[in-house]
């Protein structure tokens, strides 16, 4: 069997046969091959229709490929910068922690050392305070002992000047 090249329509239209004794009806034939010719363009414009719709389909699917390219790159850019992000937020946070621990240890070793200081202050002012008090007592025990000697003058000095005009 021999490969022949596609036909077109109008090869088809103007295909020629030779004539036989007992052939076939010239006219039927005729009527034949106007069909087959417009069958076969309609599927020439069919196949060609498609063959475009093919090309422009591939060209959107190669700028869809091309796209989903950039998305993925675009994703997994911004997936490392979130990364980076987290763990320079960790950091921070890490170094914020570590920071506001040596102050509040400063800040307690302070409040210790001024504690310390303030009892030995309220230590220092109670000791004062019963020095003080004692010697309250001591200067009320001696104006005491001093108003008796100056009461009993007073007693002799009446009762000699009782004396001295009687």
């Amino acid at each position: 069997m021999t490969t022949r090249k596609s036909l077109s329509p109008i090869e088809i239209q103007s295909a020629a046969f030779r004539t036989v004794f007992r052939g076939f009806d010239r006219e039927e034939v005729q009527l034949f091959l106007q069909a087959v010719a417009e069958s076969y363009q309609a599927l020439t414009l069919e196949n060609q229709k498609l063959r475009t719709d093919i090309e422009r389909m591939r060209a959107s699917l190669d700028e869809f490929e091309r796209r989903e390219g950039v998305l993925r790159d675009a994703l997994y850019t911004a997936q490392r910068v979130s990364d980076d992000v987290k763990a320079q937020a960790l950091k921070e946070a890490q170094s914020i922690v570590q920071e506001a621990e040596l102050k509040a240890e400063s800040l307690i070793q302070q409040s210790q050392l001024r504690a310390h200081g303030l009892e030995r202050t309220i230590l220092d002012l109670k000791m004062e305070r019963n020095d003080a008090l004692a010697a309250l007592q001591e200067l009320t025990r001696r104006i005491g002992t001093l108003l008796e000697a100056i009461d009993e003058g007073r007693k002799r000095e009446n009762v000699q000047s009782f004396g001295k005009d009687s």
